[in-house]
């Protein structure tokens, strides 16, 4: 199976939503680099991965989002997955990696999560980063 990568509206130009559907394995999964690697000189601070498509994933997917969210890490940005189809997630509970990723359940959830992060970056002038 293939996959799509769509780039979704936001409200925010701080934030940038990439749709994917398919799979995620060794085929695919240059794709998500580089359509990642594409929004690293925007002026996003936050990449949202919307996951509801994804139906499976291999290793090398799930370094494609690790490496992205190191990346973004060190450049005070911050990656969120969101819809998260539970045998995807599992892999990620198996892995250990749920506690590291940021994964929101669904849209409420996200949409709470960003104005928590961008609220403390304009109140208290902290990064994405600082707890």
């Amino acid at each position: 199976m293939s996959l799509t990568i769509q780039k979704a509206q936001n409200q925010s130009p701080a934030v940038v939503t990439l749709v994917l559907r398919g799979e995620l394995n060794n085929q695919t999964s240059g794709q998500l680099d580089n359509a990642i690697n594409s929004m690293l000189d925007t002026p996003a601070n936050t990449l949202v991965l919307d996951m509801d498509g994804i139906g499976f994933i291999s290793s090398t997917g799930i370094g494609v989002i690790v490496k992205a969210r190191n990346t973004l890490k060190q450049k005070g940005s911050d990656l969120t997955m969101v819809h998260i189809q539970p045998q995807v997630k599992r892999v990620f509970d198996i892995m250990q990696l749920t506690p590291i990723l940021n994964v929101c359940e669904n849209q409420e959830e996200l949409d709470d999560y960003l104005v928590k992060i961008q609220t403390r970056i304009i109140e208290e002038g902290t990064s994405l980063t600082s707890e």
